[in-house]
């Protein structure tokens, strides 16, 4: 009885060694000792293939081609770990250390997102740039050795602002205005208040009580 089940044919692969010789998109053209190969990069080929690298090819018999691993790198191109869609870096347990000689930059012109139960940033010099900054926050303690602020506007909205200095010093080109329900200056010392022209004015009372008194 002749058996009605279909034959399968197994697939013949090789692999060779070959040198990238051209890039065009997603298809690289790889060189090897019989002849060029038109091959794809393999999704477990992370490191991206430049133009001079020797690589290891798989190629089926009347089928595809894919490049399975960058053994020499020899391309004047940066080393590039590139994938098709999302990329997800995981640890099962320990941690994830991203280290460089030359410095580390992340780039996207997508927003960029941190979360973690702590962030701790830590350098001798740092530099922020920002078109608009919001910061949400219960609490901020900052100790700083000298702070230089140049700003056009400040607007603060706050329920309570208390402030210690040894010394406070301020110069105000043109006005300065103070609106309170009330106002309460004392001095330890001396009280100065000196002016081309004075103006006290009250509705009800306006008292000076002090040993001495002098007009004039």
């Amino acid at each position: 009885m002749e058996s009605a089940a279909r034959k399968i044919e197994p697939s013949v692969v090789y692999q060779e060694f070959g040198e990238v010789v051209a890039l065009a998109g997603e298809i690289l053209t790889v060189r090897g000792a019989l002849a060029d190969v038109r091959a794809r990069r393999a999704a477990s080929c992370l490191l991206a293939p430049e133009v001079g690298d020797r690589v290891l090819v798989a190629v089926e018999d009347g089928g595809d081609a894919f490049v399975l691993a960058v053994l020499v790198r020899r391309g004047e191109g940066a080393a590039t770990i590139g994938v098709e869609g999302d990329l997800a870096i995981r640890a099962a347990s320990g941690k994830v250390t991203i280290a460089a000689q030359e410095g580390v930059d992340v780039v996207s012109p997508s927003p960029v997102r941190v979360v973690a139960g702590e962030v701790t940033v830590s350098a001798a010099i740092g530099r922020l740039r920002v078109e608009a900054l919001e910061v949400l926050g219960r609490a901020v303690k900052a100790e700083l050795g000298k702070v230089k602020v140049f700003a056009t506007s400040i607007d603060s909205v706050l329920e309570r602002f208390t402030q210690r200095a040894r010394t406070s010093l301020r110069t105000v080109e043109e006005l300065d205005q103070v609106r309170a329900r009330h106002i309460d200056y004392a001095a330890a010392g001396n009280a100065h208040l000196r002016g081309e022209n004075a103006l006290v004015s009250a509705e009800d009372l306006v008292k000076l009580n002090a040993e001495q008194i002098h007009i004039g």
